[in-house]
């Protein structure tokens, strides 16, 4: 305050008087001398506390720029004064004696205005929220209040967002309410305590963040985060159990069709609608449901390409322009259909659905529900609903199991998802099944991981994975044969360790397992334990047999019946199933599987005679014959039992089958296992053993014998007479065939160049260049003028055959005769083998048009179409 100025403080007497106004003041200012007239306020306020004009003057003058005590403060201390004062002014005279002076309400309020504008620029000017926060209190009826107050608030948000994080916005909008940028703050502080708390992206943190904070406006993003996660698994369950924590019929809508492929994958009895009552998409789903069985065809309707079922209804209006010739020649089964639509190549489900557009080459189900993607850039994948799973073109794609997704890149594997989560990036040389295993391997080696081990890489966890095998192989028993720092090992079907890692060979053999190693042949036998601590030079095995040479001398042991293992043997044969060949010193023992032992006497030698029936169909020797040849050809024959079943002098023996030996003198001879002449020695030859048929040779002429079936015909015909049916035999005379009985019985005339099996009844026979179907029964003709013709059904019930005569092509049934006329210039079988649909083609080639009949199963005909020849190839198999 200005030297000179007093300021009354005290107690504020009312004066009884006129009211003090110093009008000379007033003139001493306006004339300029300030110093003059703050004296002679002095003595005015002095004199008389209510005083609103001298409060007034000294209010103007506290903010006069030349006054030398220039302050805003005392000037508002003076003006609220005045304002006080003048509000005790009620004589009208005083008032008047006021207003000559410009002193009124209105003058005050405006001289406060005033003083409030010029603080408030000074505290503008210091911006500070402090200082506004002053102005605020002490200027509490200021018009700058409100901007005073955005402006210290906005001061707020800024240092609330210089320091950005979401405790500061979360303070600034606890203090400040109502400030205009609470909703800039809002949103950064929800982002950022949304990115905070859920930084890890583990589903524990996304589940706590959201019961903590349900309102959060990233409520949707963490409902799919942690469906993601949950979900990852690919597991009914786990489906099941978010979507009921978690009623979001978004992701309702989502999973029903994740869910319906999961399910028809694993369970393909069972009905999904009776274990899942949703509402959502529920239509949709049963729609696709009701489609799915049965198979497809392609059909031009008003010059687009429809779809029809097995009786030809149609039920699917694509607009596809083209399909590709896979669809055209095969029945589609898969629940999509692929087709071009103006240019663009589309995937649609069979509820006509488009599942994916784009550029192209092939679309294949890759099962649970998947669609594998093939293009010139690589492969991609998308789920049946529609939703891209891998949208990035990729080396390679496999769908392992119902749970992961392999993938190439560069050259190497990762591991995603089935539901698109990445697990493992691509950094692996293979990833593959093995068992109940993932197979992961890295140059470091490979690693086995359970499939539950893998899962919480999708909820962002590390997975410790131990490379610690060099080679892995699965058993056909489910073990595991396994290689460590070059020592093998077999680990059961939970990598449980059945034979511990050593420096051996390991190989699995039915009796149990066999291990070579520097120290020889060790072997952990199922029936023999106490062979696993020794070690042998040799092992010779069959199914019944096992020998064993240690310190030069073979034992023999039993591993099917009850021998009591034999001893010191110097050698050691197994002669097929049924017959070791023993040695000890100069005896040579053979032992036959029933415990017989025959001794060979020097000079005689031994030969196993092995049934040629079982050697030309690769089955399993059950019975074979051991010949011993001695002096002069003389020949003994024992049976699988040890038991002498012929001796006789003869140029060779030969084991036709395990009831049938083809003897050889000058002649040849047969007889069973039990020695018995089948035939004697009175032909020139006797062929091979084909399916119990052998043919016999005599002077230039064939026959043919069958001991099961009883069948002897004698040598009198030209070529190998065969078997046409149980009863029925073709034989040839000069070069055409004919049909005899199994007794010789001639039942035609030989008249045929070529015969082919097609009935018991009715055969297949061709004269020249015409195919007949021959009854052979009566000789009676049941179709001729066959030129050509090809099997296109055959089962117990019916045979189809389509034909092709000079009129045309036709199909013809063994139960139902012609049913498709011979008259078409193409037939071709669409559907399945079960319920075809058979196109055909008639071409008036004058007008360049063709006409199309499709006739089902039966040859009923179901429709008829023409085409120019345009048209007719956009719906036609190109294939013969």
């Amino acid at each position: 305050m200005a030297k000179g100025i007093q300021l009354f403080v005290g107690v504020i007497l009312i004066s009884l008087f006129s009211l003090e106004i110093p009008t000379r003041a007033f003139r001493l200012y306006e004339k300029g001398d300030t110093e003059k007239a703050i004296e002679v306020l002095n003595k005015s306020l002095e004199k008389d506390s209510l005083n609103p004009a001298g409060n007034f003057l000294y209010s103007k003058i506290f903010i006069d720029s030349l006054f030398k005590s220039y302050s805003i403060d005392s000037a508002y201390h003076f003006v609220n004064k005045a304002i006080s004062n003048f509000k005790h002014v009620k004589d009208s005279k005083d008032l008047d004696n006021l207003k000559e002076l410009g002193i009124d309400s209105a003058a005050l309020q405006k001289q406060k205005d005033n003083i409030d504008k010029l603080k408030f620029e000074v505290i503008k000017a210091k911006h500070t929220i402090s200082d506004y926060n002053w102005f605020i209190n002490k200027h509490a009826d200021a018009d700058q209040i409100p901007d005073a107050i955005q402006l210290r608030n906005h001061i707020a948000f800024e240092d609330a967002a210089a320091v950005h994080t979401w405790q500061s916005y979360l303070a600034f909008m606890t203090k400040y309410p109502k400030a205009e940028d609470y909703g800039k703050a809002k949103p950064l502080y929800e982002k950022l305590l949304f990115e905070e708390k859920t930084a890890d992206g583990k589903v524990e943190s996304l589940t706590s963040f959201l019961e903590e904070h349900p309102e959060t406006p990233y409520h949707e993003s963490v409902e799919n985060n942690i469906y993601e996660i949950v979900t990852a698994t690919n597991q009914i369950e786990d489906y099941t159990g978010f979507l009921k924590k978690y009623p979001n019929q978004k992701l309702t809508r989502k999973s029903i069709p994740r869910l319906y492929q999961l399910f028809k994958e694993l369970y393909p009895d069972q009905d999904f609608f009776k274990y899942f009552k949703f509402q959502t998409a529920k239509d949709s789903i049963e729609k696709v449901n009701a489609l799915e069985a049965g198979y497809w065809l392609p059909k031009i309707e008003d010059g687009k390409i429809s779809f029809i079922n097995s009786k030809a209804e149609t039920t699917l209006k694509t607009g596809f322009d083209k399909v590709d010739s896979d669809c055209l020649c095969s029945p589609q089964l898969a629940d999509f259909v692929l087709g071009e639509k103006g240019g663009k190549q589309q995937i649609v489900a069979r509820n006509g659905t488009v599942i994916y557009e784009g550029d192209f080459d092939n679309a294949s189900d890759v099962g649970f529900g998947y669609i594998q993607i093939e293009s010139e850039s690589g492969f991609m994948l998308v789920h049946k609903s529609g939703e891209l799973i891998i949208d990035q073109p990729m080396s390679s794609i496999a769908v392992l199991n119902s749970h992961f997704i392999r993938t190439e890149q560069n050259g190497f594997y990762g591991l995603t998802t089935i539901n698109k989560k990445p697990l493992l990036s691509h950094q692996f040389i293979d990833i593959d099944t093995i068992g109940n295993f993932i197979w992961l391997q890295k140059e470091e080696g490979i690693a086995l991981a359970k499939t539950e081990t893998l899962f919480p890489a999708a909820n962002g966890d590390k997975v410790d994975l131990d490379f610690m095998y060099e080679e892995v192989e699965l058993l056909d028993d489910g073990n595991f044969w396994v290689v460590k720092n070059g020592q093998e090992a077999i680990l059961d079907a939970q990598l449980n360790t059945l034979i511990p890692f050593g420096s051996y060979k390991i190989y699995p053999k039915t009796y149990g397992w066999q291990l070579k190693s520097d120290k020889g042949i060790q072997l952990l036998h199922n029936k023999y334990l106490s062979l696993k601590d020794l070690h042998y030079e040799k092992v010779v095995e069959s199914e019944r047999w096992l020998g064993l040479k240690k310190d030069d001398k073979w034992t023999l042991l039993d591993q099917a019946g009850k021998f009591q293992p034999k001893y010191n043997y110097d050698s050691l044969g197994l002669w097929g199933e049924n017959i070791v060949m023993l040695k000890k010193e100069e005896q040579t023992t053979a032992l036959f599987y029933n415990g017989k032992q025959l001794d060979i006497k020097k000079g005689w030698e031994p030969k196993l005679l092995i049934p040629q029936s079982y050697v030309s169909t690769g089955a399993e020797v059950e019975f074979d014959f051991l010949m011993l040849t001695g002096p002069k050809k003389a020949r003994k024959i024992y049976n699988s039992f040890g038991r002498e079943i012929l001796s006789i002098t003869l140029e060779d023996a030969v084991a036709l089958g395990p009831n049938l030996i083809r003897l050889q003198k000058t002649n040849a001879a047969l007889t069973d296992s039990t020695g018995n002449y089948v035939l004697n020695f009175i032909y020139d030859g006797i062929g091979s053993n084909t399916n119990g048929y052998v043919s016999i040779l005599d002077k230039g002429k064939v026959g043919v014998i069958n001991i099961e079936k009883q069948i002897k015909i004698p040598p009198t015909y030209d070529k190998l007479i065969e078997p046409y049916s149980d009863t029925v035999m073709v034989a040839t005379k000069g070069k055409l065939k004919g049909f005899i009985s199994t007794k010789n019985r001639e039942l035609s005339a030989f008249d045929y160049d070529e015969v082919k099996y097609f009935t018991d009844t009715v055969a297949l026979a061709r004269i020249e260049n015409e195919w007949f179907l021959h009854n052979i029964r009566d000789e009676s003709l049941h179709y001729e003028g066959i030129l050509n013709y090809k099997m296109l059904e055959e089962n117990s019930q019916e045979k189809k055959l389509l034909i092709t005569t000079e009129n045309g092509k036709g199909v013809y049934s063994n139960t139902r005769g012609e049913f498709i006329e011979a008259t078409y210039d193409e037939i071709k079988v669409l559907g399945t083998a079960d319920d075809p649909i058979y196109f055909a083609v008639k071409i008036v080639r004058e007008a360049n048009i063709y006409v199309v009949i499709y006739f089902d199963k039966n040859g009923n005909k179901l429709f008829t179409q023409t085409f120019k020849q345009d048209e007719y190839f956009k719906i036609a198999c190109p294939k013969n």
